[in-house]
């Protein structure tokens, strides 16, 4: 890496600190930041090692809650326009990060701040409202409350310009419940971690947003050049017309190898769904795509895989609002068996409505159905309500009382993990989760895709290094073997991704037009180019991989080490899985066999540069690194292996 860098560059050039204790706010230079960890989550990172003392618990006063624009977003690279809020975890105690689209990071930038850094508590509901130089902590009593449709109606009326942009929380994050998203632009999720919660917790309803600035890049003539070539790379991807249709339209066909490698039935009984129920879900005519009205984007991406749904017949007739994804299959669908398109799509748009992480309920609830199934808990626990594999109107029953704290749903607010240990019996060992959030993962049939999942440095997602899509990757073939089903080769995949992802949610560029989706899409070289023209000090794909993105997963492992006892058991599958064999379909049998998914985390942790052994990371790592002071704190406290 070239140390050198331009006065014009694409960074908004300001980082902004709000103390909602004190209701003071101030700014800092972004640059030092950006030269160690480009933006985004790495910056958000640096800030959580630095600032955030071991002891700190999530719903202490010195948890920050950082939002970070990626160092591209803003500029017109294709799919710079990611967002990620980062926090104390509230399930691990550790790392916790959710990121998202939309058009929320790039208008920060425009305001001039490329990171916001909250502190602090409120003694009452407030919101954050920023245009330009102007920041105000603003009384959210009118706010408190309304549903996330309703809030973000409230704000662009209240301060009367249509064109603002939000991130805010629903009633369940300001009730407080563990499993609570960051909803941005009435439509996209933040979604894990919890970071709705803690934004609930600080009694922060809302940050609305407006810029009227504007994006230099350093060498306009060469950054424009780059642009070029990953515009026609994208228009020469494949998958671009099926994902303009919607993400969803590979499962049209029920015959779509996906149905086989990532769909978990009735919590984890099973991974094979049956025909008939994804002929019914994705039927054209009469299932969930006939309800889709139209196909939306998030900022300057040119595939644009957002469905806008309404259903307009039936009980739930007047439903719409924005997203209808393969998570919804695989969570709302087929985790509770449900087949009943109508059912499936409102349960989704309810549960953005009311803000909280669609992953959390599928996998949470998904739980409470097997609870009730095995008579662990009863009618007389859930208000009468039966819970019924199938029963998508019980699902919409549930989804109302956890965010609202209603019955069974107060308990379940506190944590899942937390509630198994109350109920008791195998309630715990039938919970299907990592790190202690909820998972709708799977684990026994794509080695890869488990593999990512158990070593998530904020538990339970697969988009930190989940192998996927082609095996192609531009000219040359990826590292690993994409989408597999055996133990072995996984390791070096899994490591090849988790540094690509890294590096996306960095600079802010979506993983759809990225290195997950297909052979033609973004490619570190072109990540390496956008950089050094946008940014102005000269990368290459070496310092990307090599340097960049292994400083911002190692500051993740670091504070999770700092502040938790997270260690090697916790990278593990659950154990369900480990103990038990898929039933049926063409994958019966398999099982994620402890023995050989330790012999890929030894491999996984060696290609990190971490013990083989243990995990804990290593002082010639994070010196290599440039990490010396994370690597003093960690032997500090006896978490450091000194070799």
């Amino acid at each position: 890496m070239t140390e050198t860098h331009s006065q014009k560059n694409c960074l908004a050039g300001k980082i902004l600190r709000v103390d909602l204790t004190t209701q003071k706010t101030w700014t800092e230079d972004t640059l030092p930041y950006a030269l160690k960890s480009l933006g985004g989550r790495g910056i958000n990172s640096m800030i959580m090692v630095n600032e955030i003392p071991p002891g700190t618990r999530w719903d202490d006063p010195e948890n920050l809650v950082c939002v970070g624009a990626g160092l591209l977003s803003g500029t017109i690279a294709p799919g710079a326009c990611r967002v990620d809020i980062s926090t104390i975890n509230v399930f691990s105690g550790g790392k916790g990060s959710a990121n998202v689209g939309g058009f929320f990071g790039p208008e920060m930038k425009y305001a001039g701040y490329d990171t916001i850094i909250i502190s602090g508590k409120s003694p009452k509901p407030v919101y954050l409202y920023i245009r330009d130089a102007v920041v105000e902590i603003r009384d959210a009593a009118g706010l408190w409350g309304l549903t996330t449709f309703q809030a973000e109606d409230w704000l662009r009326e209240t301060i009367g310009d249509p064109q603002i942009k939000t991130a805010l929380i629903g009633p369940s994050g300001e009730n407080r419940v563990r499993g609570s998203a960051v909803i941005v632009d009435a439509s996209r999720a933040a979604g894990g971690s919890g970071v709705g919660c803690v934004m609930g917790d600080k009694k922060l309803k809302a940050i609305a947003v407006r810029g009227t600035g504007k994006i230099d890049v350093a060498d306009p003539v060469r950054f424009m050049a780059a642009i070029a070539q990953c515009a026609r790379q994208c228009a020469q991807e494949p998958n671009v017309v099926p994902m303009r249709k919607s993400l969803t339209n590979f499962y049209s066909n029920p015959d779509f190898e996906g149905w086989d490698r990532i769909m978990v039935v009735r919590n984890g009984q099973d991974e094979f769904w049956d025909r008939d129920k994804r002929i019914e879900l994705m039927n054209q005519e009469t299932g969930a795509p006939s309800m889709r009205k139209g196909m939306r984007a998030c900022y300057v991406c040119p595939t644009g895989c957002s469905s806008y749904m309404e259903i307009d017949r039936g009980r739930y007739q007047g439903t719409r609002g924005e997203g209808f994804w393969v998570n919804t299959i695989m969570g709302h669908a087929a985790r509770f068996d449900i087949s009943d398109p109508e059912a499936v799509v409102h349960a989704w748009i309810l549960t953005n409505e009311l803000g909280l992480d669609t992953d959390y309920v599928s996998a949470g609830l998904a739980w409470v159905f097997e609870c009730f199934e095995k008579g662990l808990i009863t009618k007389a626990d859930t208000d009468g309500l039966e819970l019924s594999w199938g029963d998508g109107d019980a699902l919409v029953e549930m989804i109302k009382k956890l965010a609202y704290r209603q019955g069974i749903g107060d308990l379940l607010a506190d944590g899942v993990l937390e509630a198994a240990r109350k109920i008791g019996g195998e309630a715990e060992y039938l919970l299907v989760h990592m790190k202690g959030q909820p998972s709708i993962e799977p684990f026994r049939v794509p080695k890869g895709w488990g593999l990512a999942v158990a070593t998530s440095p904020i538990g339970g997602r697969h988009l930190r290094g989940s192998t996927q899509g082609s095996q192609r990757f531009g000219p040359r073939p990826r590292p690993g073997k994409f989408g597999a089903t055996e133990y072995d080769d996984q390791a070096e995949g899994v490591y090849w991704q988790a540094r690509t992802k890294e590096l996306e949610d960095n600079l802010g560029i979506c993983n759809y037009v990225g290195t997950w989706s297909g052979g033609n899409y973004l490619t570190p070289a072109n990540f390496a180019e956008l950089v050094s023209s946008a940014a102005g000090f000269d990368v290459t794909e070496h310092d990307l991989m090599d340097q960049y993105a292994c400083v911002g997963r190692n500051l993740e492992k670091a504070f999770n080490t700092l502040l938790t006892d997270l260690g090697r058991k916790d990278d593990l599958p659950p154990e369900r899985f480990r103990k038990e064999q898929v039933r049926s379909g063409p994958n019966k049998g398999f099982i994620a066999d402890e023995d050989q998914y330790n012999r890929m985390l030894s491999e996984f942790y060696q290609l990190w540069g971490w013990d083989r052994e243990t995990g804990l990371q290593t002082r010639s790592c994070l010196e290599r690194l440039g990490l010396n002071d994370v690597a003093d704190k960690l032997a500090a406290r006896g978490r450091l292996i000194d070799q």
